[in-house]
């Protein structure tokens, strides 16, 4: 096999392993709550217990089987990530297209207000949150979610001002179409590439905050399922159970490659000759 025939049988077969990657946490995620048996310790259960039998995974500092928490915790894992991400999609995208319209005056003022929201650190603005007592699931998401809002805006409005200027937008204007119909339906399809790759990038930062968060004790309780729950409540017990923690890691961590190789060889793909 020559050197071009192997870089292209590489390229086909990335797919099968981001396929592979991306399938284990979602399918663990979709449908371990109806696969997972009982966590609760039974009688005579030890906490910290390596895999044996009645617990392939062993058992975590509760003496809960940690497999029946991993298929658990997945759930919301995924669910939280995404709800982040659409809120700060939706608030985010009409913001950076509103920014790159004709009105100057009101690019300045997003971009500096954007600004101001972009200089506070997400873990700072949680632990305020939990501060004040909110320490609600939804709550996390949404904040988590409002986090994203500057950088997503940042994103669109660069990327929207090139298109925006050109001559088929001025041939749009004269035609009549308003702002809705060219930045919504015209400008908005430019930008579809641009969006991806950065939600795919992003979905990773905001699994990394929201983990970090539960990590940490700032959103869910420390009786949670969740996989960053689980790795910080089992983190004493790495060497003497590596199980309870190395399993939700490992799935968070596929979660995360799994979805950056599947969108980069989706956008590499609109790349290649026909």
């Amino acid at each position: 096999m020559t050197a071009p025939q192997a870089m292209a049988a590489a390229r086909r077969g990335r797919p099968w392993a981001a396929l592979l990657l991306l399938a284990v946490p979602v399918s663990a995620a979709a449908l371990g709550p109806w696969l997972a048996g009982d966590a609760t310790p039974g009688p005579g259960a030890l906490p910290s217990r390596p895999p044996g039998a009645g617990h392939p995974l062993g058992t975590d500092v509760l003496g809960r089987d940690v497999l029946a928490l991993v298929l658990q915790g997945g759930a919301s894992v995924l669910a939280s990530a995404l709800g982040a991400l659409l809120i700060g999609a939706v608030a985010g995208v009409p913001l950076g297209l509103l920014a790159a319209g004709p009105r100057r005056a009101f690019d300045e003022g997003v971009m500096r207000a954007l600004d101001l929201l972009l200089a506070f650190p997400g873990l700072l603005v949680l632990m305020t949150l939990a501060a004040t007592g909110h320490r609600d699931r939804y709550w996390l998401v949404t904040v988590a979610g409002l986090l994203q809002v500057p950088a997503v805006a940042r994103l669109v409005r660069a990327a929207a001002l090139a298109p925006g200027t050109r001559t088929v937008v001025e041939a749009l204007r004269m035609q009549g179409h308003g702002w809705g119909y060219i930045h919504l339906r015209h400008l908005a399809r430019q930008l579809t590439a641009s969006l991806v790759t950065d939600f795919a990038g992003r979905f990773s930062v905001v699994l990394y905050l929201l983990a970090s968060a539960n990590f940490l004790g700032l959103g869910l309780p420390h009786s949670s399922p969740d996989w960053a729950v689980l790795i910080e409540r089992n983190s004493d017990a790495l060497f003497t159970q590596p199980a309870a923690v190395l399993a939700p890691a490992g799935l968070l961590t596929a979660l995360c490659i799994g979805g950056n190789l599947l969108v980069d060889r989706a956008l590499a793909r609109q790349r290649e000759p026909r």
